[in-house]
């Protein structure tokens, strides 16, 4: 039977995803996943399904398929936050192939030229942002990934309340045209024109 693929395309820039997923991707009948990533590397010829909030088309259609070789892109890696944990749900290890991807939370710390193997990672997507705060309290190093309701300039709020020491680093659209570093530090006004751009990876250090 023919294994699911689970192909993590990186950050969104071509120039960044890797030679398996892309080996992958062309080898793929059945591509399912966002619409900035369909767009970006599906063919005409391979049968599509934009991925919103459409999960139990996504799982019927991968069961009626599966044997003409589906698979699921996810953003940067598909283990940090992203598709797998839902598919785990409902399939079993082995009817998975993960090919992993580079994630934006590697890339932003490649920018800030900055080592990460004791950094906190969170997620903003579907939590509260009050509960993020909360996770964050005390700790020296910590990235949260921003998300439509949980933009980062509100993240920026929360988390620099009476954050004396702290810098953020703020990492837009990485890998995109528009990509773009800010550096902030607590209590400094957040920039109007990066509000609303909510593809951000936060990061918050002691400095």
């Amino acid at each position: 039977m023919q294994k699911i693929k689970v192909i993590g395309v990186g950050p969104g820039g071509a120039a960044h995803l890797t030679p398996a997923a892309a080996a992958a991707l062309r080898e793929a009948k059945v591509l399912i996943g966002g619409k900035r990533h369909l767009d970006s590397f599906a063919g005409d010829d391979q049968e599509k399904l934009v991925l919103t909030d459409n999960f139990r088309e996504m799982l019927e259609l991968i069961r009626n398929r599966r044997e003409s070789g589906v698979a699921v892109l996810a953003s940067g890696d598909p283990g940090l936050y992203g598709i797998l944990k839902y598919l785990r749900k409902h399939f079993d290890p082995w009817e998975i192939e993960v090919i992993p991807g580079l994630s934006s939370v590697q890339l932003a710390f490649a920018r800030l030229s900055m080592p990460w193997d004791d950094a906190v990672i969170l997620s903003a997507h579907g939590r509260p942002a009050e509960k993020l705060a909360e996770l964050a309290e005390g700790m020296d190093k910590v990235v949260v990934l921003t998300g439509t309701k949980n933009p980062p300039e509100k993240i920026y709020e929360l988390l620099g309340r009476g954050k004396a020491g702290k810098m953020f680093y703020l990492c837009f659209d990485l890998s995109l045209p528009g990509e773009a570093v800010v550096r902030l530090r607590p209590g400094e006004p957040f920039p109007d024109e990066y509000k609303g751009r909510h593809n951000c990876v936060m990061v918050m250090v002691n400095e």
